[in-house]
């Protein structure tokens, strides 16, 4: 019988360091049957997008560099994979945004913007 949880199957690939995906966030996607790759840094993130390993959508830290951060938008827009920019929720980043954590509000709105109807929102 197949899930009619958007995100079941679905390889995320989890771009930040060690503590930007929450053991409760981490939980909460893989309760959604998700299947979760990382959090890989971004040498190694932009290491496996080049050699290109197959993912279904991205969650980026915001905090990485600009150009790193440059990169990743033109790579991943190229081939349509769709993604989001995201704050951890200790991150004194302003409000807004999406907030990776265990709530489910949270991993909510995530999943919406990642495998939502609109298929022309790809961050």
């Amino acid at each position: 019988m197949k899930s009619l949880n958007p995100v079941a199957g679905k390889t995320i690939l989890i771009i930040g360091e060690a503590g930007f995906l929450s053991d409760g966030a981490r939980k909460a996607l893989i309760a959604r049957q998700a299947v979760l790759a990382g959090p890989v840094v971004i040498p190694s993130a932009m290491e496996c997008l080049s050699e290109g390993l197959i993912f279904d959508a991205v969650i980026i830290d915001v905090t990485i560099s600009d150009e790193a951060m440059l990169w990743m938008n033109e790579w991943l827009e190229t081939r349509r994979i769709p993604f989001i920019f995201a704050h951890d929720e200790r991150s004194e980043t302003p409000p807004g945004g999406f907030v990776v954590s265990g709530r489910p509000s949270d991993i909510d709105a995530m999943i919406a913007a990642l495998f939502g109807g609109d298929p022309s929102y790809y961050h």
